[in-house]
């Protein structure tokens, strides 16, 4: 067997994911699309909502500030249809203010966040359709899908778009991975800051903080986080997934840079903010390693599928125009 139940816990994604989602990202993919999806996805989910009857009512899973939800919105406005639509995630979400952030309507939809896809509360035989755009493959595979079947209504259906172990997303993932584990390991950058700031704070409680550049140890710390700024800005610069490793080092120049006017103490929490915001996104990128689905780990899925009830197409590989690999898409049908 393949790992694909590997999952986020409510408790996990409320630590990991909720933080992504608090600062605006509409999706998980916003260096590939800078609003909401286009392309190929939009395509497949313009299908898959357009073949749906006036009055359906929609539940997407894992819908994280409400991408895919928002979607199914403009598919029934553009046809004249009223869909009655609804997203929850496992994670605090915060659909309208990143709606807003991207200039888009927040209406049509009804959200609710800290809500599990394994047990959603709602009715059995309740909806007509079921969407999930990078997230079943993140949570109890087995549990989820039991759910599915239990809400959709005999003869509905369920669209899955799920991370393909080749695409670029996972392709990505393992080199940013690599990345975070070269801060930790080979440049700690920000151990080092803290090493300073902790001095500086010990310093200005018992001398002149003026002083500190009389100190010996405090100069031979701060020319070890200049060679640390160096080398990370140059391995950023060195490699295509790298990008973020120089923004991190710019954010911890600035800290230090700001610490004359607002304190060692100060400095200090902003760089435990910072090392609790890579905690969340190295913590985000394992999962997302863990979810990426192989042949055969797409052929299990389908399987369990089968073992509650639900009929699946057959597997698609989605590409997107550039020939990127976008992921898996697959349809489930309710037996009647």
């Amino acid at each position: 067997m393949t790992e694909i139940t590997a999952t986020l816990t409510l408790t996990e994604a409320a630590g990991a994911w909720s933080k992504y989602w608090d600062k605006g990202t509409l999706h998980s993919c916003p260096g590939a699309f800078a609003a909401n999806y286009n392309d190929e996805i939009l395509a497949f989910w313009n299908k898959f909502f357009g073949d749906l009857g006036n009055g359906s009512r929609v539940l997407d899973i894992g819908t994280g500030n409400g991408a895919i939800a928002f979607l199914a919105r403009d598919v029934a406005l553009a046809l004249g249809r009223q869909f009655h639509i609804e997203g929850i995630d496992a994670a605090i979400i915060q659909p309208v203010e990143a709606a807003a952030k991207h200039g888009l309507a927040a209406t049509g939809v009804r959200f609710r966040g800290l809500t599990s896809a394994e047990h959603t509360g709602y009715p059995a035989a309740s909806c007509d359709a079921v969407s999930s755009q990078y997230a079943i493959e993140y949570m109890d595979v087995t549990a989820c899908l039991r759910e599915i079947a239990r809400i959709l209504k005999p003869s509905g259906k369920a669209a899955l778009l799920m991370h393909h172990a080749d695409s670029e997303a996972v392709t990505t993932t393992r080199a940013e991975l690599k990345v975070l584990e070269y801060l930790r390991q080979e440049a700690p950058l920000l151990p080092a800051a803290s090493r300073l700031l902790h001095r500086l704070e010990e310093f200005g409680k018992t001398r002149d903080p003026g002083l500190i550049m009389q100190d010996a140890e405090s100069r031979k710390q701060m020319k070890e986080i200049e060679k640390l700024l160096k080398k990370v800005t140059q391995y950023a610069r060195s490699r295509p997934h790298a990008v973020f490793a120089e923004g991190i080092a710019i954010q911890v120049a600035g800290v230090l840079q700001r610490t004359p006017a607002s304190g060692a103490s100060s400095a200090l929490a902003s760089l435990d903010l910072l090392d609790e915001e890579m905690k969340a996104h190295q913590a985000r990128l394992k999962s997302m390693l863990k979810a990426g689905l192989n042949e055969q780990g797409i052929a299990e899925l389908c399987q369990l599928a089968r073992n509650h009830g639900l009929i699946p197409d057959t597997p698609e590989v989605l590409y997107r125009s550039n020939k990127d690999l976008l992921g898996w898409t697959l349809i489930l049908r309710r037996e009647p």
